[in-house]
């Protein structure tokens, strides 16, 4: 892990959004620390979104690191379809059996993971396709320099105060 690496730039796949459910989209976002602003750029077949953020504006940032909860749920339903079906053909019930375990253990084993970046009025979601550990340096990076940009300047240069006494 690069402790002391300074990452300015991530890519990943960017997020649509269907319901409450953020699902990998096709195409490449880009997120870069550019001066004081946090520019995302995704690109999805024929658009092009730029989002820009202030640092100063970002409220939070997620790493969230899950597994595929539809490959979970369809793996459980055929396990129970196999108890079903074995009664019938002792075969079909072992084949749905074995697909149901196989889907539960790819599901568990293949994580979908993403950061996501939340300021007062927009987020910027990146579905990582590198090492979390990269992402993690860019998220610890982008709150240092929030944080930085945050502070007043009076109380990074505190001058002692004098009394009056009478």
């Amino acid at each position: 892990m690069r402790t002391n690496h300074q990452v300015t730039e991530i890519t990943g796949a960017p997020a649509q959004v269907w319901g409450n459910v953020l699902i990998p989209g096709r195409g490449i976002i880009t997120v870069k620390v550019t001066g004081d602003t946090l520019i995302g750029t995704a690109k999805t077949g024929l658009e092009k979104k730029e989002t820009w953020i202030r640092i100063q504006n970002i409220d939070s940032v997620e790493i969230l690191e899950a597994p595929i909860y539809a490959l979970l749920s369809f793996g459980v339903f055929l396990i129970f379809s196999a108890f079903g079906a074995s009664r019938n053909s002792s075969v079909l019930g072992l084949i749905l059996l074995v697909a149901g375990v196989a889907l539960i253990v790819y599901a568990i084993t293949n994580k979908r993971r993403y950061l996501a970046i939340y300021s007062h009025r927009n987020a910027i979601v990146v579905f990582m396709n590198k090492s979390p550990e990269i992402y993690q340096q860019f998220a610890i990076n982008v709150l240092a320099f929030s944080r930085k940009l945050n502070t007043p300047s009076n109380l990074q240069t505190k001058q002692p105060q004098t009394s009056i006494k009478s």
